[in-house]
């Protein structure tokens, strides 16, 4: 009998040996190797519905990742829907060089096979994307993705013969991602695209979708009213505006203080079901001992009205509609920051790229956001950036616009419908009075549309070869 318990201590130990060989090992490897990237990005997720940012919606996950990270605060998208912003965050352009939005042609080849994840599976990465995909791309996915699962909007998915919510089953499948690429000698990079907090447009009634247990969270809160959402300030817009989807959409989510507390709760919980599901890919990666090689980034596609105006949805030029989140926690670099400088979501492949040590290609219109996370003094940063929107659906009236934003100053021109806005965001930062018909402000409002037009021009001749044989586009105008 002794023999027996000294054979079986004797075995206890090697295993437990083993395994701490196996653990250093898998940490030495992990240190001589580039650090695996883990992209998450939430669909209509704007800025300000974080926790830290916010007395009601909670984001505990999203907030203890923005207190190991560095938080840019001045983080929006160039192209307020989802199809286009997506393609720039691949591909760094700006939708008016990639031209990619609903119903158009697929990305053009040289776009497409530029793509970081397509960059990085050349450079030895293992790439993976799971979750909303609702764009087209030029070439085949297994050229740019080891691991792809796209997925169309529903409330559930099968998993292992049962149904469960679409945010746990996308949770479920960057899990099976990240554990299969663990056990390779290779660096990895996943996007994993939330469908929340998306609303189900063909469901008028709920809107938004969510896993059960979230259902409690926010019943005893009364939701604050929304800025700039009473009856003077939708009055003051112009009649294209009241009449457009913003307003469309409105009637059916926020039309009576009944209807707006109950869809309004409905988004935060789909927000906070996504912020649960932040936390467990994160407490996997701690897990499997990848958290301190693997670099986490979260943003949102674009940002949503929530009665703002009383309107709904994006595609507008004000702050609720391009303004996003932006979290970046890189382990290397154990630190909390808040960056003021302004990023855009066509900064995001060239800083996955850069974070990689990938090179990153000149074509590229972003800028890589490194120099920023570092401790270094950047002296030279953009201070504006040109935003647009050039669907333009025959199924729904969605005006097409452009603009230009500074940190002082917004221009927006809805050209199709003649009609100028100009903000004086330092001391309007709620965006309540159009300056743009005001003599004073004449000289301003077309000074900034000239330079809007130059950025029309830069990035229209940026367009490739393939881009610019084209027929037809959704936006052709230079304005005079």
């Amino acid at each position: 009998m002794t023999f027996f318990y000294l054979t079986l201590l004797l075995n206890c130990l090697a295993v437990c040996f083993n395994e701490a060989v196996a653990n250093e090992n898998n940490t030495a490897n992990t240190k001589n190797r580039p650090p695996n990237i883990l992209f998450i990005l939430a669909d209509d997720h704007r800025w300000d519905l974080l926790s830290r940012n916010s007395s009601q919606v909670q984001t505990p996950n999203l907030d203890a990742l923005a207190n190991d990270g560095v938080v840019f605060e001045n983080a929006f998208v160039t192209t307020p829907i989802c199809a286009s912003s997506r393609i720039s965050i691949l591909t760094g352009l700006t939708e008016r060089t990639h031209d990619f939005t609903f119903g158009r042609p697929p990305t053009g080849e040289k776009e497409s096979s530029n793509i970081y994840p397509a960059l990085l599976k050349s450079a030895g990465y293992s790439t993976g994307f799971v979750g909303k995909y609702e764009i087209k791309l030029s070439g085949e996915d297994d050229e740019r993705f080891d691991y792809f699962k796209p997925l169309l909007q529903s409330k559930t998915n099968e998993w292992d013969g049962e149904q469960i919510p679409q945010t746990h089953y996308i949770r479920n499948l960057a899990s099976e991602f990240i554990k299969q690429a663990s056990k390779g000698d290779k660096p990895w990079v996943l996007a994993v695209n939330f469908w929340n907090p998306h609303a189900h447009d063909v469901d008028k009634v709920d809107q938004f979708h969510y896993p059960p247990e979230f259902e409690p969270m926010y019943s005893d809160v009364e939701i604050e009213k929304a800025n700039v959402s009473d009856d003077t300030a939708f009055e003051a817009l112009p009649d294209f505006l009241k009449t457009s989807m913003g307003r469309i959409r409105w009637e059916y989510r926020f039309a009576t203080e009944e209807m707006y507390q109950r869809i309004v709760k409905r988004h935060y919980r789909a927000i906070s079901s996504v912020d649960d599901a932040v936390g467990s890919l994160n407490e996997l990666l701690k897990y499997l001992h990848l958290d301190d090689n693997t670099i986490i980034i979260y943003t949102g596609d674009n940002g949503y009205a929530l009665n703002e105006r009383q309107l709904a949805g994006k595609w507008f030029g004000w702050e609720e509609d391009l303004r996003v989140p932006l979290i970046i926690k890189d382990p290397r670099i154990p630190r909390h920051k808040e960056v003021s400088e302004i990023a855009l979501n066509i900064d995001i492949a060239p800083t996955i790229l850069d974070l990689a040590g990938v090179p990153i290609p000149s074509t590229y219109q972003g800028n890589s956001l490194i120099p920023l996370i570092g401790g270094e003094k950047v002296t030279e940063w953009r201070d504006e950036f040109f935003f647009e929107h050039m669907y333009q659906p025959k199924r729904a009236p969605i005006p097409p616009m452009y603009g230009l934003r500074t940190a002082h100053w917004k221009f927006v021109n809805f050209y199709k419908n003649d009609y100028l806005q100009l903000y004086d965001l330092e001391n309007d930062p709620l965006e309540t009075t159009n300056l743009a018909y005001e003599e004073k402000y004449q000289y301003l409002t077309n000074g900034l549309l000239q330079r809007a037009n130059v950025y029309i021009e830069k990035y229209e001749n940026a367009r490739s070869e393939e881009v610019k044989s084209r027929k037809s586009f959704e936006n052709t105008l230079l304005p005079n």
